[in-house]
């Protein structure tokens, strides 16, 4: 059987080529396993894990399934929520503190992104 062709090692500035499954060379191979135990331990925590399910659905409850976005709650909308919205995202600072999460329908989450997207261009 021929061997697996040789590639670069994906730690920062090693040109080091190498056969190894785990895509570093074996002077970075320490790298591999820290990666994978923080990966690991960030997979039942993140977003789509239990602990952020049970969040979720408290968030909902407590918001009786509707949209609590400022355009439905100034316009007096009543709209049905299906998502979680970070009142202040967490790329700029926000939490996932019940304090800073409110339901949102799918169409208002949508374009409070874009919005947002817009804005930190």
């Amino acid at each position: 059987m021929p061997l697996r062709p040789q590639r670069p090692c994906r730690a920062q500035g090693c040109r080091s080529l190498h056969r190894n499954a785990n895509s570093y060379c074996d002077c970075h191979a320490e790298l591999a396993a820290e990666q994978a135990k923080a990966w690991a331990t960030r997979k039942g925590s993140g977003r789509g894990g239990r602990p952020w399910r049970r969040k979720r659905e408290r968030i909902l409850k407590r918001d009786q399934y509707l949209c609590r976005c400022d355009d439905c709650t100034q316009l007096g909308r009543i709209r049905e929520a299906h998502e979680v919205d970070h009142i202040v995202a967490l790329a700029h600072g926000g939490t996932d503190d019940d304090g800073n999460l409110r339901a949102i329908n799918r169409d208002c989450h949508k374009a409070k992104t874009q919005k947002e997207s817009r804005q930190h261009r």
